[in-house]
């Protein structure tokens, strides 16, 4: 796809509308977003890293609005956006991003959100930002990484790809993250020659960037800009060696009882409400070190914990410390979710990955699996392309078993590609829907820098018939910062990012009773599709309103959602009353959760190949897809419901719940 040079004039436009020149280009802040390429650079994102429906929609938008009839339709105005003034372009774009029309409020946010993103999270050919000092934002050290290399230990080797290759194993396991590697290690560790296959690609303290926009580009699903179908959730998905697990912020929780007494009771999946499935918590939670040594409590952990404490909380039973996988963190790093470049995040890539190389296992990185041979009700092959140098090569993967482990959106996509549809492959996505409440407070905060997510609050968790909502922070960097912030105009955004060092952000996540659904379009790229429930999204503004609470209790001077309409408490020097938190709350009340209306995250995606015991289920209690003999579903995909904490505990103890039945079928074929 290319731009036409008009479609250009207007993508760059609607860039500086949103992001104007407020003062001379040269001082930080007061740069446009096209005094820094930013549109340029979001061509370049769409032309390069979106599938080609995105860039068909993107196209119809940039040339709607320069269309008069489109407007006099939309706005009752048959004017072009670039005849317009700066004042009602910006007038134009606020009633967009305001509106009762879902689809001018989808257009409006997905541009938005892109050109903000760019405009923070940018670099200069130093590798900083324009903006940074004036929000007072401070790049990582980079001298400090080049003191730390792998350990020579946890070097990983990837097989070489020259020409169309074929090989052949016991077991091929697609994805290396939290589920995928767990397998693979079990497996090799009993003798099997196992090969990996990642679609991403292998980076190591020496490769992490420790910037926002290349760490974004390299370790994220789609270059980080995969969205829900309709743009009202961002999803924040791995895709690198290691998964999901060495970009996530070290959140090590197990499941609650409850919800594996659910799976038991309603989803047929045998013992894992017994001591065997603890057992294999208590396996993945030694093995990842996990501590709450390692838990520091930086300011943006304090504002939650002074605001339990001023609320009557108790330490232990309505909040608590959050164990991390840590082991010699120390607390120096500000960019624990672009990778850790001290190896001392106890991702699968410095514990599980290594663990199986020792044992034999191979692997393939930057080689993306695209179907599954199945003939006569078993698996027999998988057919991936590596990628390297702008070239693809054909592999071909011959194996006796195979776990499906690529993540909740790129598993079913797999199997559908496969045509693998029934029973209801794709069905049952889950997201934990996610939002976030900030404040402002008078001195420092950072919350970009040090350990995330220290403490948490799980004392709401069983608030709607066991789905409730629990509360963490979030080390949100300039570009996902601004990215969720409302925008309310041009200057005014740009003020609200002066506030960037001073802010706090808790994000609420919701144990979501909503099932969405991944299909794949034309080109086999996967299209997720997800809408809250009435009573998630109920639950979702109680957690808004609490969280304000608590923001109040720990002495923010003002508190605001992430709703587009202006939904916030006003600024002052002192406490802020009782009356105005309840103004606040009834403000959120009646504006609701409505898709592009709030900022939505997700990083949280699982449950889109769920088991059970029902025939409806695709994947069997085993972790068999059923239907298909040896071929095992091995990642979150599985979970039936949301384990209502951060999942990644969940998803290795189930993973190595199912290498147990993966070792059974290995035996069986012998």
């Amino acid at each position: 796809m290319e731009f036409s040079e008009a479609e250009r004039a207007t993508l760059r436009l609607l860039a500086d509308t949103i992001v104007p020149r407020t003062g001379d280009p040269a001082e930080p802040l007061g740069a446009s977003a096209s005094d820094l390429g930013v549109d340029a650079l979001a061509a370049q994102a769409i032309r390069d890293y979106q599938p080609p429906d995105v860039q068909r929609q993107f196209l119809q938008l940039l040339r709607a609005v320069e269309n008069p009839a489109v407007n006099l339709l939309l706005t009752g105005r048959p004017a072009r956006f670039s005849s317009l003034k700066p004042e009602g372009r910006e007038a134009y774009l606020l009633a967009w991003s305001r509106s009762r029309t879902a689809v001018k409020r989808r257009v409006f946010h997905s541009v938005k959100r892109l050109i903000v993103f760019l405009y923070y999270a940018s670099l200069t050919g130093e590798g900083r930002n324009p903006a940074w000092p004036a929000i007072g934002y401070e790049p990582p050290d980079d001298a400090a990484q080049g003191t730390h290399r792998t350990p020579p230990d946890l070097v990983l080797r990837p097989m070489p790809v020259g020409g169309e290759t074929v090989v052949e194993t016991d077991l091929a396991v697609i994805g290396s993250g939290a589920g995928g590697a767990v397998i693979a290690a079990t497996a090799a560790k009993a003798g099997h020659k196992v090969v990996v296959i990642e679609a991403g690609s292998l980076q190591t303290p020496e490769t992490f960037t420790r910037r926002e926009l290349p760490g974004t580009e390299g370790l994220l699903e789609r270059h980080g800009l995969i969205t829900s179908r309709d743009y009202a959730f961002n999803i924040l998905h791995g895709r690198t060696a290691g998964g999901g697990t060495v970009v996530n912020w070290m959140t090590c929780l197990r499941p609650p009882l409850f919800v594996l007494q659910e799976w038991e009771r309603d989803y047929g999946i045998p013992g894992v409400a017994g001591p065997a499935f603890q057992a294999h918590l208590a396996e993945v939670w030694a093995r990842l070190g996990v501590n709450v040594e390692e838990a520091v409590l930086t300011p943006t952990s304090d504002v939650l914990r002074r605001g339990c404490e001023a609320l009557g909380y108790r330490l232990g039973v309505d909040y608590h410390i959050t164990p991390k996988n840590a082991r010699g963190c120390g607390n120096r790093c500000d960019t624990c979710n672009y990778g850790c470049v001290y190896s001392a995040k106890q991702s699968t890539l410095v514990t599980y990955l290594p663990d199986a190389q020792a044992h034999g296992a191979r692997f393939l990185f930057d080689t993306e699996v695209r179907t599954l041979d199945v003939r006569d009700g078993r698996v027999r092959s998988v057919e991936a392309v590596h990628r390297a140098g702008g070239r693809e090569t054909p592999v071909h993967l011959k194996a006796r078993a195979v776990v499906l482990a690529a993540g909740a959106i790129q598993t079913p996509a797999v199997l559908l590609r496969s045509g693998l549809r029934e029973p209801n492959v794709g069905r049952g996505m889950r997201f934990d829907p996610t939002t976030a409440v900030g404040g402002v407070y008078a001195h420092p905060i950072r919350m970009w820098a040090g350990v995330p997510q220290t403490v948490h609050i799980d004392r709401w968790l069983t608030l709607d018939e066991n789905h409730g909502f629990w509360l963490e922070t979030v080390p949100a960097h300039p570009g996902l910062t601004a990215l969720g912030f409302p925008w309310r105009g041009g200057r005014a955004a740009k003020e609200l990012m002066r506030d960037y060092p001073r802010i706090a952000a808790n994000i609420i996540l919701v144990r979501d009773r909503a099932a969405g659904r991944v299909t794949i379009d034309r080109e086999g790229d996967p299209v997720v599709d997800y809408r809250m429930t009435r009573r998630d999204r109920e639950v979702m503004v109680r957690g808004i309103i609490e969280s304000a609470r608590i923001h109040v209790a720990a002495g923010a001077r003002t508190v605001w959602s992430l709703h587009a309409d202006p939904c916030e408490i006003p600024r002052r020097e002192g406490p802020i009353a009782p009356a105005e938190v309840g103004a606040f709350a009834e403000r959120v009340r009646r504006l609701g959760v409505r898709p592009n209306a709030l900022a939505l995250f997700t990083a949280h995606a699982m449950g889109s190949v769920p088991m059970g015991a029902s025939e409806r289920m695709p994947t069997k209690t085993t972790g068999e897809l059923r239907g298909v003999r040896n071929l095992f579903i091995g990642d979150g995909s599985v979970l039936p419901s949301p384990p209502g904490v951060n999942p990644m505990i969940t998803i290795m103890a189930m993973a190595r719940r199912t290498a147990d039945f993966v070792l059974q079928a290995l035996r069986l074929e012998f």
